[in-house]
């Protein structure tokens, strides 16, 4: 068949790249559709809120304009500055950790069977416990510190990383580190040259997951320990009836995992060229 018959041209909108949406103009024209469909969402969204909230609720209940309008004074608050930092810095600090520890972890029980047989039980009990449940024991381990939320971050976030991390050990063809013990590489070659690869699409997955783990983790450690960051500072606002300092507050921490999130897709796009997940697009 002639490549250049008509609907056959890739360059036409007929053509396989304007059906599948591949060709340049295509993805533009594609993107600025999800971003109109899903900034007029969001206006209908926030529009139902306001309408229903001044028809139905009392006038503490929080509403976009009152939210938008305690902004500045929020952002311009020292001790709004000094929360934001102490809980997020501690999000940081627990999802490096937990990343660290979750992908070793994962790595040996996907690869060592024995391992996994031994630890998945007490793994999976972790993953279905509310450790929430954990934090005032921790609180009497750690004391009110910043240290007890520490903990709390790690735990929750180091979890979804090990499972990912284990699934993709288990999904690693076994011709791939055959060929690499057929030229007699060394076990730490073969563990990092090949089943970390081949694993790391896994692990971003299991970050994307831990984000949000550790979010909570750190707000909930805060709400029971009192302790400073932006899970105190709403709860005392709440309890104030200052539901629109509170809002705000909490848009600070869905910008802060979107931001993070953003930080992966980022590099799977750039870093990992061959793997194509559907929700970083």
């Amino acid at each position: 068949m002639n490549a250049l018959a008509p609907g056959r041209d890739t360059d036409t909108p007929g053509g396989p790249a304007g059906i599948g949406g591949s060709g340049p103009a295509d993805r533009r024209r594609e993107r600025g559709q999800v971003l109109a469909v899903r900034a007029a969402a969001g206006l209908g969204i926030v529009a139902a809120w306001q309408v229903c909230a001044m028809a139905l609720a009392p006038h503490y209940i929080a509403r976009p304009l009152g939210i938008l309008a305690q902004v500045p004074a929020v952002l311009g608050n020292q001790s709004f500055w000094s929360a934001a930092g102490s809980t997020l810095l501690a999000v940081a600090e627990g999802l490096i950790i937990a990343v660290v520890i979750g992908t070793a972890a994962g790595l040996v029980m996907g690869r060592l069977r024995d391992v996994d047989r031994a630890m998945r039980l007490y793994v999976d009990s972790f993953y279905a416990m509310p450790l929430v449940a954990l934090i005032p024991l921790l609180t009497v381990w750690f004391g009110y510190t910043s240290a007890a939320r520490l903990v709390v971050v790690v735990i929750e976030a180091m979890l979804p990383v090990i499972f990912s991390v284990a699934e993709g050990g288990r999904s690693l063809p076994a011709e791939f580190t055959d060929v690499a013990r057929a030229y007699r590489a060394p076990w730490w070659r073969v563990w990092a040259g090949i089943v970390l690869p081949a694993s790391l699409p896994y692990l971003l997955g299991g970050i994307d997951l831990a984000i949000g783990r550790a979010l909570v983790g750190a707000v909930v450690a805060e709400f029971i320990a009192s302790l400073n960051g932006l899970g105190y500072y709403i709860l005392f606002n709440v309890r104030s009836f200052a539901e629109d300092k509170a809002m705000v507050a909490l848009v600070v921490l869905v910008m802060f995992a979107l931001a993070v999130r953003g930080f992966v897709s980022l590099f799977v796009r750039r870093r990992l060229p061959w793997y194509r997940d559907e929700a970083s697009r």
